[in-house]
């Protein structure tokens, strides 16, 4: 069957997630895809077909090819404002949003920004971070960056950013809370707290995005992230250019595409709190959740008090019981699981310390007010 349309992908530095959106429209809509530029970086001179989906970057040498070619172009990046293409765009606000309440609900009071560069992109999601911290009165330190801008290739002085990395997560105040431009930015932070010998989370909760699970999940801390929606902004993208191939009109503003979500894995797994039993207990509450046996008595001989003193310091702290904190960590892990996996509830009974999945059927409509099967179907309709 011939091919409807010829696209061009000229995503040269992307995340493979764009790769995967473009890929599902073109198989349901018949198209060819030319991929020659993700193997080689190499702009196809002389090429000819129906359209281009592009991440420029700071490739002033793509930028001049893709105006030239007299075909509808759909850029999949903010990176150059400077350059007139229609564009599909995530909503780096609301992901900066999102960190900061992410951080906010775990009492957390210091906080970082850890950037990439210093770019619109970046630029976008601090904002949303540090707006969100200030409606609660906190501010936000930001953390030497990555990269530099327009610097495509080159090199860079690792060891001279590593010892300025370094010496401010040293010096900030603890429990410190860093958001990180993406995974890559926030796998590094995690290395440099390893190396100054910070522990995470409990001196420094690391937050990424992307949620890019080969790099999150292979860590030594595994990295908790915002589901950024690139596979959404790709497959976006592709029905932009599909309407623009057959004679549509460009929208005037970017398209925006919201985060699906967040995924809490271990790097800030923690509520953020002075008190270094409370802090044990939280660790060790963190640990064991999902053992059905575990109980207050067991919470007692982690934290190195008394039964009264750690539900006192508890009351104090965190203004819930031993137990009830329990619950609400056993709460949060099957939300994710309904979230971000097929599971069965039954299975993530036994996954989150539930003895039996009437007991979670119970509690978790008690406290969310849905059941777990309303919940995973308002979370798949977001």
């Amino acid at each position: 069957m011939k091919a409807d349309k010829t696209v061009l992908l000229a995503l040269t530095d992307a995340h493979h997630g764009f790769f995967k959106g473009v890929a599902r429209y073109a198989r349901e809509h018949r198209w060819h895809l030319v991929t020659d530029m993700i193997y080689t970086a190499k702009i196809p001179i002389g090429w000819r077909g129906d359209g281009v989906i592009s991440f420029i970057g700071y490739r002033d040498d793509l930028a001049e090819f893709l105006l030239s070619m007299g075909v509808p172009v759909v850029e999949i990046s903010m990176v150059r404002n400077d350059i007139s293409l229609p564009r599909v765009e995530g909503d780096n606000e609301m992901i900066g949003r999102l960190a900061a309440e992410h951080f906010l609900e775990r009492r957390f009071r210091h906080y970082a920004w850890a950037p990439l560069m210093d770019d619109t992109v970046n630029g976008e999601r601090y904002r949303g971070f540090a707006n969100r911290l200030a409606r609660e009165k906190f501010t936000c330190h930001i953390l030497p960056p990555a990269d530099l801008p327009g610097t495509a290739g080159g090199t860079v002085n690792w060891t001279r950013r590593r010892k300025l990395l370094m010496r401010d997560l040293q010096r900030l105040p603890k429990p410190l809370a860093v958001f990180g431009y993406n995974d890559c930015v926030a796998a590094d932070i995690i290395n440099a707290c390893e190396e100054s010998r910070l522990l995470v989370p409990e001196s420094v909760a690391v937050l990424g995005v992307d949620n890019d699970a080969i790099l999150c999940e292979c860590l030594r801390v595994p990295l908790s992230s915002v589901c950024h929606d690139l596979e959404g902004m790709a497959y976006r993208a592709a029905a932009l250019l599909d309407r623009l191939m057959r004679g549509g009109k460009a929208p005037t503003e970017v398209i925006r595409i919201r985060p699906k979500g967040l995924v809490t894995r271990r790097s800030t797994d923690i509520v953020a709190v002075d008190n270094l039993p409370v802090a044990r207990a939280l660790r060790y509450i963190a640990d064991q959740f999902a053992n059905p046996l575990l109980g207050v008595d067991d919470i007692v001989t982690a934290s190195g008090l008394s039964r009264r003193q750690i539900e006192k310091a508890f009351r104090h702290d965190l203004n819930r019981t031993v137990s009830e904190e329990i619950l609400l960590v056993r709460l949060q892990k099957v939300q994710d699981l309904l979230a971000t996996t097929c599971l069965k509830v039954n299975e993530i009974s036994s996954l989150t310390g539930f003895s039996r999945p009437n007991n979670l059927y119970r509690c978790f409509q008690h406290s969310v007010g849905l059941t777990p099967k309303e919940y995973r179907r308002k979370f798949t309709r977001a």
